[in-house]
């Protein structure tokens, strides 16, 4: 149950769509940059549509983090299996434990070091902890900072289900 509870860091994805994203996201920062939310365009990837969350890092209001994320878009895929239809525009820290730290964890890693992440695991605690997933997580830079070095303001996870072998 507590591995459940967890998105499981993995050191590779092997869906072809997924990697297809991650492909592009590479060539889309210039000079070893982030590359902006604006570089991604969600039609281009028609078959990850439904299993994409996009989410805006915000300030937080309160808790323990410096950073609350807004939900910006939800698949209708992620809105099935993770019974989330009524999050589009809602915050992570309003989400409630234990869901609220399972995702906090997965965004925590991809802010911290910029760089695409990937995890395994399943939807937790909506009926649907049977389907396997594979996640990948991109960061995206504000296109309205000054930075010389942006800071993440966008984070895409996109999903694919595992073929049971």
């Amino acid at each position: 149950m507590q591995q459940q509870m967890h998105w499981q860091e993995t050191t590779r994805i092997s869906t072809d769509a997924l990697q297809a994203l991650e492909a592009a996201w590479r060539g889309w920062g210039e000079g070893g940059q982030l590359p902006t939310r604006a570089r991604f365009d969600p039609m281009d990837f028609p078959e990850l549509l439904p299993w994409i969350l996009l989410g805006e890092i915000t300030p937080a209001t309160a808790g323990p983090r410096s950073y609350d994320v807004l939900f910006r878009y939800l698949g209708s895929e992620f809105e099935r299996y993770f019974k989330a239809s009524n999050l589009t525009r809602a915050h992570l820290s309003s989400v409630g434990p234990p869901y609220t730290e399972r995702w906090f964890a997965v965004y925590d890693a991809v802010i911290r070091r910029q760089q695409p992440h990937y995890f395994t695991g399943a939807p937790f605690g909506t009926g649907y902890e049977y389907l396997p997933l594979e996640m990948l997580v991109l960061p995206f830079a504000r296109t309205d900072t000054a930075e010389t070095r942006p800071k993440v303001g966008f984070v895409l996870c996109a999903f694919a289900r595992l073929e049971l072998v």
